[in-house]
């Protein structure tokens, strides 16, 4: 079970006004970069369920054939720190693709990992033991233990929809690609005939998408060639329901095109409510093609003509509605970003991140582009893996705080647990217009690894989103109204909803309230409440003058921004009298042996010290049992946080009234004989006096409290070696009045 985090924060209604000015920052010396192999394929994931994203990289460094296992998966610590806990410890030499499902359906998500180059190679199956540490499987079938080289991409989707994922590998060099499916028990059949399997050729990924909304996901088979001739056209499979796939031939340009396709995206480009499909394809123009909702497409070209696109990825980057496009080229071709317009047309935006274009080199060679929220604050991040001796980069989305967003996690229950293949649909008035989004889980975006399968929706200046609907593959739906925007939720098959995350950015938000303990000292309320002085915001009164801060005191404060979208927030400081703790003890003069019984009052709970005399430390009413004198400690707390304490001493009387003197000490400071005075088992003197005098008769020391002794000092001066006389007059705690005269040695 995943813990829920919800966090209290503010900040304000947003105003739309002009598209977001968005910004990237290149985010320096992360574990994960590599600068001397060729890290192929990128996933971010939420391996061990703490609610934040890990990520894992599959390839190798070194040259052929000397290749060595760069593979690995890095835990977030939810601060955006990573480290490599040694999780996986892969043998492949040299990692390709790789695909990320809860395969077992046991709440963890599990990877297969793809080889390459290396003929015999053999692909890795590895089982999520909850976030504490991987297990390979070699038991399950023939899917971990038979050699697969020249893979293309590693494809989860449960395409029976019996509730468990099953697994599609594209192959390479004139091989039939490969379908497995998953018996529900660990373990998994090799489909051997059939229209996905029957076909040879160079197959660089396969894709799946529910294509016509008919609630079992389809796939597209994207062919660098076919045969010994190149180009090839792409292949779409329409799932018939049954385990069954029809091998469609008159959907239009989508499966006619020979064109030497490597990478393909689904997505709903036009917000129409059907999946559309890019292809990026080498040595031709990319394509997008159009869902027509009937079965066919409709093609429209992109970009130069010879161009070549490698690997390709999207996402809401500006949170305005619509998804934009990134695609990494390859043969002395520049990577690009496309911005979606919103009317089925693209904006070439590359210039507008001069720190990420053009990459380091001429065409960056890249498999790897993933687009992932990394630091939950509602900005879509870049990571993009880079070929050999060249570095590796995180680019962190620096947002505009005009633009609403919401990100969504589906747990399947029916359907596989991890939601692959389920839609979800939002509206929003966006601009003043009603527009519907659609998502779809995938666990293939990316041409070797895959976007979290998180989903995000970006909702431009919406304050709220209107109706939130979930279509699970099992057949069920669930439908939710008035969703707040900007946070995490987490969404179950029985239809239950919850934050886990909630306005992490403290831009967008409602009114709030803080308690303050009076006399506690000041508080920082862009602290308290999530805000950010440096976004051009100041906290005012309630007739607008700056105040300083951090504010101390209590009432009622607005926070004023003055940027892009000026707007207030209402912040109402409470404050609360600290509790006034009292203490009921009775005579705090008690024989060694005997029974106190303490009382406090005034607060809500109570922590006493020290404990170890007492029957209970965070009880309201401990009895305290008299073994020695000491000053007890009582701090009480009220609901509010607020806390005061009270203190009492006790004099525990000794039952033996018996002394010694010693007749020499030594001020040594060694903890042992380094005063003179009388030697107790405890409390015995009712009064007393002590007057130490040197040979000549000069008082050198003199005090009427037993405890402290003579330290060998007069005047700060330490006294030499030497016979000193001393008189004691005392009367003892039963009555008994005495005198004792005598010498003692000062020893140094």
């Amino acid at each position: 079970m995943k813990k829920q985090v919800q966090t209290l924060l503010f900040g304000l209604l947003l105003a739309y006004s002009l598209p977001a000015q968005i910004s990237f920052q290149d985010i320096p010396n992360l574990p994960f970069f590599d600068d001397q192999g060729y890290l192929r394929g990128i996933t971010w994931v939420d391996v061990d369920g703490d609610n934040d994203l890990d990520v894992s990289v599959s390839g190798a460094t070194g040259t052929s054939p000397n290749f060595v296992n760069a593979t690995a998966i890095f835990i977030q610590d939810g601060s955006g720190a990573f480290s490599n806990t040694g999780l996986i410890s892969s043998t492949q030499l040299n990692a390709f693709g790789q695909g990320w499902a809860d395969y077992d359906n046991d709440g963890d998500l599990d990877v297969y990992y793809g080889a390459t180059w290396n003929s015999g190679g053999v692909n890795e199956l590895w089982r999520n033991e909850g976030g504490a540490g991987f297990t390979q499987i070699t038991n399950s079938g023939s899917t971990p233990n038979t050699p697969q080289p020249y893979e293309g991409t590693v494809s989860w989707a449960d395409y029976d929809n019996d509730g468990f994922a099953d697994l599609f590998l594209a192959r390479w060099n004139q091989m039939t690609n490969r379908l497995y499916h998953n018996n529900g028990d660990g373990t998994f059949t090799d489909i051997t005939s059939g229209a996905l399997v029957a076909d040879p050729g160079w197959t660089s990924g396969g894709y799946w998408a529910d294509f016509d909304n008919d609630r079992d996901l389809d796939l597209y088979v994207v062919n660098y060639q076919i045969g010994a001739a190149a180009p090839g056209a792409n292949d779409l499979f329409r799932n018939n329901g049954d385990g069954t796939f029809t091998k469609l031939t008159t959907a239009g340009n989508v499966v006619t095109d020979a064109q030497n396709s490597r990478s393909a995206n689904w997505l709903d480009i036009n917000n129409d409510g059907w999946l559309d499909l890019f292809v990026g394809n080498q040595f031709s123009q990319d394509k997008i093609y159009f869902n027509n909702g009937d079965g066919t497409f409709s093609t429209q070209a992109l970009g130069d003509a010879g161009y070549t696109t490698w690997s390709s990825n999207w996402g809401d980057i500006d949170n305005d509605g619509d998804q934009d496009l990134f695609t990494m080229g390859f043969w002395g071709y520049e990577s690009r970003c496309w911005r979606n317009d919103g009317n089925g047309t693209f904006t070439d935006i590359t210039a507008s991140f001069p720190n990420i274009y053009p990459l380091q080199t001429s065409g960056s060679g890249s498999n790897a582009v993933i687009v992932v929220d990394y630091d939950r604050d509602g900005w879509l991040d870049l990571h993009i893996a880079q070929p050999d001796a060249i570095a590796d980069h995180l680019y962190k989305n620096l947002g505009d705080g005009c633009q609403s967003w919401l990100e969504v996690e589906c747990v399947g229950v029916q359907s596989n647990r991890a939601a692959i293949g389920t839609t979800l649909r939002a509206k929003a008035t966006i601009n003043g217009t009603a527009v519907w989004q659609m998502r779809q889980v995938s666990a293939q975006t990316a041409a070797t690894g895959q976007n979290p399968l998180w989903q995000h929706f970006g909702f431009g200046d919406a304050t709220v989103i209107d109706s939130l609907v979930v279509e699970w593959p099992s057949g069920a739906t669930c439908v939710f109204e008035g969703v707040s925007v900007n946070q995490l939720v987490e969404i179950e098959e029985t239809c239950s909803i919850q934050t886990i995350l909630s306005n992490p950015a403290g831009y967008a938000g409602e009114d709030a309230v803080v308690d303050w303990c009076e006399g506690a000292g000041p508080i920082d309320l862009f602290q308290s409440l999530g805000g950010n002085p440096d976004t051009g915001g100041q906290w005012v009164d309630m007739d607008f003058e700056p105040v300083s801060m951090p504010v101390e005191g209590a009432g009622l404060w607005y926070y004023l921004t003055d940027g892009p979208c000026p707007d207030t927030a209402k912040v109402t400081v409470n404050s609360h009298p600290l509790p006034v703790v009292t203490l009921m003890p009775g005579d705090t003069t008690l024989d060694a042996g005997s029974v106190l019984n303490l009382l406090a009052m005034g607060a809500d709970t109570y922590t006493w010290a020290p404990a170890d005399q007492l029957s209970c430390a965070n009880c309201p009413d401990p009895e305290f049992t008299a073994a020695e004198s000491v000053e007890l400690t009582v701090t009480g707390e009220d609901a509010f946080g607020c806390q005061a304490s009270a203190s009492i001493g006790i004099t525990v009387l000794s039952n033996d009234l018996r002394f010694e003197l010693p007749n020499a000490f030594t001020p040594d400071n060694d903890g042992s004989n380094d005063t003179f005075k009388p030697i107790t088992g405890g409390v015995i003197f009712q009064s007393y006096l002590m007057r130490v005098y040197n040979r000549w008769g000069a008082l050198v020391y003199e005090t009427t409290k037993p405890e402290n002794g003579w330290n060998g000092q007069f005047d700060g001066k330490p006294m030499p070696s030497d016979v000193y006389a001393f008189y004691m007059q005392y009367t003892l705690t039963d009555g008994t009045a005495g005198t004792e005269k005598g010498e003692v040695t000062l020893l140094r």
